[in-house]
């Protein structure tokens, strides 16, 4: 009993660490904003952005404190992490509107005193938390499917979190010569180092061994490669790489686009993934072991 009693614990403790986390990113946004700090600046302090990668974290390190063992576990804190997010956002907007804060962003122009309109923008928050819950638990879902192959849940965190911040500063405008430094596609190719390094380490020795992780992490990319596609083919305000809303056939460009370049793209990925980690695996073990 006492061990499962500090496994909770322990998973308590990660979870009030990820809201203090969210807590403190809209607070610290609404400070800044108060000091006059550029918006240029403090839009890097994205609630949205430290969701989703709060989600990833928590998915990812949830297993390894008592936690998250089964997908039915993940709608808890999916609904706690986006309704409590969401609430501090409403709070600094309410307060933007009664101190009257032009220079915070919380709070629209129409906002300032007008309290049916304040009521409409608060509504469309409650409607914002009920998208963020299933976006969060898609985004955990994802992460706790690759714990089938615990060695591919790391390289999948970091690859997912690669992709969102590629995509939410590409939202927000941010240079393209910036933007490429968060290349989620040389992410995978560390990943595939990544898995030839560790995997002997874990018992993984022979190339077959290696080739379902690899198709793994490789569609893991693929997946967060397809929900960033879907969010800005979706949401016509975010204007990224990913998808062009504006050229039309939506439906039809989204279709060929996971037959294309989510499940053959995938498994080519894949197969150079493999092809990397069974080079670093053989590569890096000692001569005896590698021609045992």
């Amino acid at each position: 009993m006492s061990s499962d009693r500090a496994a909770q614990n322990s998973y308590r403790t990660l979870l009030h660490r990820v809201m203090i986390f969210l807590a403190v990113l809209v607070v610290s946004r609404f400070v800044l904003e108060l000091a006059g700090v550029p918006e240029n600046v403090t839009r890097n302090l994205s609630s949205m952005a430290g969701l989703f990668l709060a989600a990833i974290y928590a998915a990812a390190v949830g297993p390894l404190r008592g936690g998250m063992q089964k997908y039915r576990q993940l709608l808890l804190p999916s609904l706690l992490f986006s309704v409590w997010t969401v609430g501090w956002v409403m709070i600094a907007t309410v307060v933007s509107v009664v101190l009257r804060i032009e220079r915070s962003h919380f709070a629209n122009k129409e906002d300032f005193g007008n309290w049916s309109q304040l009521g409409r923008h608060l509504l469309g928050h409650t409607i914002e938390a009920g998208v963020f819950v299933v976006l969060v638990f898609v985004i955990m879902a994802a992460i706790h499917t690759l714990w089938r192959w615990p060695i591919t849940v790391a390289p999948g965190a970091i690859i997912g979190a690669l992709v969102i911040m590629r995509f939410w500063l590409e939202a927000m405008g941010v240079t393209p010569t910036r933007v490429t430094a968060w290349s989620s596609t040389i992410g995978v190719i560390l990943a595939a180092f990544y898995l030839g390094g560790m995997a002997p380490r874990l018992g993984l020795t022979s190339a077959r061994q290696l080739l379902v992780p690899a198709l793994a992490i490789a569609y893991a990319w693929r997946f967060w490669i397809l929900l960033a596609t879907l969010l800005s083919a979706l949401v016509p305000f975010f204007k990224t790489h990913f998808f062009d809303p504006s050229q039309g056939q939506v439906a039809y460009r989204l279709l060929r686009f996971v037959g294309g370049g989510v499940l053959i793209e995938g498994l080519i990925t894949g197969l150079l993934v493999w092809g990397i980690a069974v080079w670093i695996s053989r590569a890096t073990r000692p001569r005896a072991e590698a021609s045992a």
